[in-house]
């Protein structure tokens, strides 16, 4: 059976996003800051080696297997790493607890990904002044990013506080998806959604 591209690449979101969360979570603050830091560096150095024509063992067959046309090699990732790095630094800057970076990162990599893709297969309606988003989608992919976000905040907060928060965060994050098109979603999603729940925690005093 053939794959299709989008799907590859939404299972590639999905899975790696899941992989890189759960190595910030089990990370010493340390740890989680150094992996971001070297993954920003890494991804940006092989994205521009790529983008120049350059054949990357492993990292070239994955850009060519899952890269929509017409974009930047590995743009999303780099994106991502970096949208993600600037949350973890103004966290520690803040004195926010890690486990709000990593519910943000969570509401990208399954929100996102569920939410483009089986938007594209179920969805009917599309949101207002979207071309491609629909209310199906959308829907699908808030459920999938609270239920991920909420998960993690739960280890930190009462079960009330988290659900609230989470459920800020999924809301945010999924507009962002929808609404902040000239920004690339893998940063403006982790960081809009990062920036809604602790501005949402702050206020009922969870923070």
């Amino acid at each position: 059976m053939i794959i299709d591209l989008e799907t590859r690449r939404q299972a590639l979101h999905l899975f790696s996003g899941l992989f890189f969360a759960s190595i910030v979570h089990l990370s010493t603050t340390e740890e989680g800051f150094a992996f971001l830091a070297i993954c920003s560096f890494l991804t940006f150095v092989l994205s521009s080696r790529i983008k120049r024509g350059k054949k990357i063992p492993f990292f070239s067959w994955l850009v060519d297997n899952t890269e929509r046309k017409g974009k930047p090699p590995a743009s999303g990732v780099t994106w991502y790493f970096l949208g993600v790095l600037s949350i973890f630094v103004a966290s520690l800057y803040l004195g926010i607890a890690k486990e709000f970076v990593v519910a943000a990162m969570l509401i990208v990599a399954i929100g996102d990904s569920i939410c483009t893709g089986l938007g594209r297969k179920i969805g009917r309606k599309r949101l207002p002044r979207t071309q491609t988003k629909s209310y199906e989608g959308s829907v699908v992919g808030f459920g999938a990013a609270f239920f991920g976000a909420a998960f993690v905040l739960k280890l930190l907060l009462p079960t009330t506080e988290a659900m609230i928060i989470a459920a800020v965060g999924a809301v945010v994050g999924m507009l962002a998806e929808a609404y902040l098109t000239m920004i690339d979603d893998n940063l403006s999603i982790p960081i809009a959604a990062w920036l809604a729940m602790v501005v949402v925690a702050t206020l009922i005093g969870a923070v």
